[in-house]
């Protein structure tokens, strides 16, 4: 017995209430999830537990199965889950994102900003929006990001999301501070801060001072820059942001120095430099490093500042080699998706050619007879149920042996394929042409009554009687024999197949070359 489905979406918004902070707990909660769900389970609950996975397989580094898992949750989305799929294209550009290889998060940012403008949902928009002002940004196209960034905000305060309204001022802030625009980078984190306060956030707070301070400086308000960066060490040191903290003391270190207190710059910078290698953070140690070095230098302390100076260079250099990996790992897991997305293409291909030639005759093209008698068998269920129409043709080529004997059996295969042809050329194209054997053929007609399948048959008999045979063979002659019959007063398939040859062998015996019906 499968989960009642309020228990799954419960299990799934924890797990991804945990993708940044526990990432490994969010795994466990999605494959809980996927676990409970029964099999008669809806594609898009299917789809959404497939797509937490996804995200939680994404933030623990597993680029690959992430990605391999959200491929596999928008093949089974409903085309009509508008929202949903809109997600899955989101999530597909943050694990691309998350991997490095920015062309792509792009790419499946835009496929998503697309997808939310068919939704006329604000919120999922503005989402969408944020992923490719996010990629935009860091693949160095700051401008374009600073405008998609815009758009965010606009959207989020026409919809009052306070959450959103920070997440964008923060955003916009960083985007004119790498910008040189620190006017406008001032004022927009300003703004971002007044609302982080005014929320209670203190997460929210911490960050938007650490990217304050820096700003601030480059404008000469160094009393404005060194109390938001004090600001910023207080409240990230007391929130768990390790990261934000080491930028707000190497930013406090970089301006203390500038300023002449070397001492008070030493100390924050070498506090900086601590917690940056503790965290493994190459970049932020690297930049640590260099202003060290110029402290050192600026203070005759050369062997010091040597010796940071090639940290500095050892750090930038394993940063650039980690950076090279990351991008040859994101071309590997790309090269490695496309190529199993190619071969499971493939093997569809194959096995739905397979299919096709299990129902097809080989030498006439037209339906086999196990084609026929599935279809049939569907068909006359059809019929009896709802009252439709339905005739049964079987039709066999007159003294075949003879010809097969006279002219060879290459001819009579020829004949063969020639009659498939003028009886398909003959009927609809819902009826189906069979080859029942031999040199027997089977036509269904469909959604017709027997007035409308007796036309139909005379049509192809005499088509055949006609046709210039001479051309093939000089001295070659062929006829057909048809009989008709309609599922009235049978009980299956089976005794529509027995009435329609009961009725051939009526015109066989009544001279041939003529079609015989109820």
């Amino acid at each position: 017995m499968s989960t009642p489905p309020d228990d799954i979406d419960r299990l799934l918004e924890q797990a991804a209430g945990h993708y940044y902070s526990a990432p490994a707990e969010a795994l466990r909660g999605a494959d809980d999830a996927l676990a409970r769900l029964g099999d008669d389970a809806p594609p898009a609950r299917r789809a959404r537990a497939l797509m937490t996975r996804g995200c939680a397989l994404a933030c623990l580094g597993r680029h690959a199965d992430s990605l391999a898992t959200l491929q596999q949750a928008l093949e089974i989305a409903p085309p009509g889950a508008g929202r949903l799929r809109t997600q899955l294209l989101r999530a597909h550009a943050m694990a691309y994102d998350e991997l490095g290889a920015l062309d792509a998060s792009l790419h499946w940012g835009v496929q998503a900003v697309d997808a939310a403008r068919a939704e006329d949902d604000p919120a999922l928009l503005a989402d969408a929006v944020l992923t490719v002002a996010v990629a935009r940004s860091r693949s160095g196209d700051r401008e374009a990001g600073l405008q998609h960034n815009r758009e965010v905000l606009a959207i989020y305060e026409s919809i009052n999301d306070e959450h959103g309204c920070l997440q964008a001022l923060n955003n916009i802030g960083i985007d004119c501070k790498n910008l040189g625009r620190h006017d406008e980078a001032v004022q927009f984190l300003q703004r971002a801060l007044a609302l982080a306060l005014q929320r209670q956030d203190g997460g929210g707070a911490a960050v938007v001072a650490c990217n304050l301070g820096e700003p601030l400086w480059r404008l000469g308000r160094v009393a404005e820059a060194r109390a938001a960066m004090l600001d910023a060490i207080e409240r990230t040191s007391n929130s768990g942001y390790p990261s934000a903290e080491v930028h707000a003391r190497t930013v406090l270190g970089e301006l203390l120095h500038a300023e002449g207190e070397s001492v008070a710059a030493q100390a924050e910078l070498e506090r900086a430099l601590a917690i940056a290698i503790r965290g493994g953070s190459r970049n932020p140690a690297a930049r640590c490093h260099k202003a060290l070095a110029a402290l050192h230098k600026a203070a005759g302390r050369f062997e010091q500042a040597l010796q940071h100076h090639e940290a500095f260079h050892a750090a930038d250099k394993a940063q650039f080699n980690e950076d090279s990996d990351r991008k040859l790992r994101a071309l590997q897991v790309q090269f490695d998706l496309a190529r199993a997305r190619h071969d499971a293409q493939t093997a569809r291909l194959e096995a739905a050619a397979l299919a096709e030639q299990t129902r097809t005759d080989a030498l006439t093209g037209l339906a086999n007879r196990r084609h026929l008698d599935e279809h049939l068998a569907a068909e006359f269920a059809r019929a009896h149920r709802l009252g439709h129409a339905l005739a049964l043709a079987m039709a066999d080529v007159d003294d075949f042996k003879q010809i097969n004997d006279r002219f060879g059996h290459g001819t009579g295969d020829a004949v063969l394929r020639a009659v498939a042809a003028l009886l398909r050329q003959h009927c609809r194209a819902i009826d189906v042409v069979a080859r029942y054997g031999g040199e027997e053929f089977c036509i269904v007609f469909l959604e017709a009554d027997g007035a409308h399948a007796a036309r139909a048959c005379e049509a192809m008999r005499a088509a055949v009687a006609s046709h210039d045979w001479a051309a093939l063979q000089p001295g070659l002659a062929v006829t057909l024999s048809i009989g008709l019959a309609d599922p009235a007063g049978l009980d299956g398939p089976q005794a529509l197949l027995a009435a329609a040859d009961a009725r051939l062998y009526v015109a066989k015996r009544g001279g041939k070359n003529r079609v015989v019906s109820a």
